[in-house]
């Protein structure tokens, strides 16, 4: 008996319509990142979003002394410092602090440009995938006799 009243309880009176609106599944923040980089869009305020996630993600200002690996996060994070705060930034990534406010500013970014032309994860080159190579083609099988031998 009770058996039966579960088993009424469990089907539906009605038969389930979509709308077509379902919402697709979420992207991940790389995937999101590369997508913005692909399409031009850097300069928006979502991508600077999405790279800020990314970096406090990755641990970017533990590692790296400007605290970011994006030139237009940097530049909003020196135009919002007092000279007092951007001499003391510029002690802390190796930068004479002495000199005017502006010029100060200059050298932080051309500091700024010099660490990420060395490279870094960002910029690393991505691999190059393997050469297959397909046993029905006469020079490939060749190669794969000479390979296997």
């Amino acid at each position: 008996m009770a058996d039966e009243e579960n088993e009424e309880e469990n089907v539906m009176p009605f038969n389930e319509v979509t709308t077509g609106q379902e919402i697709p599944p979420k992207k991940g923040l790389l995937e999101e990142l590369e997508e913005l980089r692909a399409n031009g869009q850097t300069s928006t305020a979502r991508y600077q979003e999405v790279m800020k996630e990314v970096e406090v993600i990755f641990g970017t200002g533990e590692t790296n002394s400007f605290g970011t690996n994006d030139i237009n996060i940097l530049k909003e994070k020196l135009n919002k410092m007092s000279k007092a705060d951007l001499q003391a930034f510029s002690r802390k990534v190796g930068v004479n602090p002495y000199y005017e406010k502006g010029a100060v500013h200059d050298n932080i970014i051309k500091e700024f440009n010099r660490y990420n032309s060395r490279g870094n994860i960002a910029t690393a080159p991505q691999p190059v995938p393997a050469v297959e190579l397909d046993p029905n083609n006469p020079k490939h099988k060749e190669v794969l006799d000479w390979l296997n031998q």
